[in-house]
């Protein structure tokens, strides 16, 4: 039974928006917060078993072993330029001005190639915007997506329907990996 839903932000300010809108959902539900690798480590393991990580504008790297601990999943809420799906720009690239970014919702697992986007949405951005405005504009499309998909987040569901994923059939089981 899902009882914990660990909130992994960037920010202190963003935790409590994000439960609350969980909590709409499951009243059921309790909380923790981190915003850093050594804050998910503090975790119980007790705590883990029934439990989903969602990871909101962070690109703090999961340990594969804390991602087999959690009995609920673990997803992941990005944005990304569209010229490269699926990763963040690479540092030296940020002189480019993508004007079309795409927010997407991941399942985070320990098998790469098995990671499904469960929610996607661009964003066109119009040419000359200043960069704190398409900022605002992409957190903003961000949020919805997470808005959207609250409801499957708080959900009992052990896995969130895939709309870009791989073949099922050929997902590694526990005994695939002895």
């Amino acid at each position: 039974m899902l009882k914990t839903i660990i909130l992994l932000t960037n920010t202190v300010q963003q935790q409590q928006p994000l439960a609350n809108l969980l909590r709409e959902h499951n009243r059921d539900l309790s909380f923790c917060s981190a915003l850093r690798a050594h804050d998910l480590a503090a975790i119980s393991p007790d705590v883990l078993r029934d439990a989903r990580l969602v990871s909101f504008a962070n690109d703090i790297a999961v340990s594969e072993k804390f991602l087999l601990q959690l009995g609920h999943g673990a997803y992941k809420f990005y944005a990304a330029p569209t010229q490269y799906p699926g990763l963040p720009p690479a540092p030296d690239e940020s002189d480019d001005d993508p004007r079309c970014v795409s927010v997407i919702a991941q399942s985070m697992t320990i098998w790469p190639d098995f990671r499904k986007v469960v929610g996607l949405e661009t964003v066109t951005i119009p040419e000359g915007t200043a960069v704190a405005e398409r900022d605002r504009l992409v957190f903003s499309r961000l949020a919805h997506l997470f808005w959207r998909m609250s409801g499957m987040i708080a959900g009992e569901a052990a896995d969130l329907p895939g709309i870009i994923e791989s073949d099922e059939s050929q997902r590694p089981s526990l005994a695939m990996m002895n």
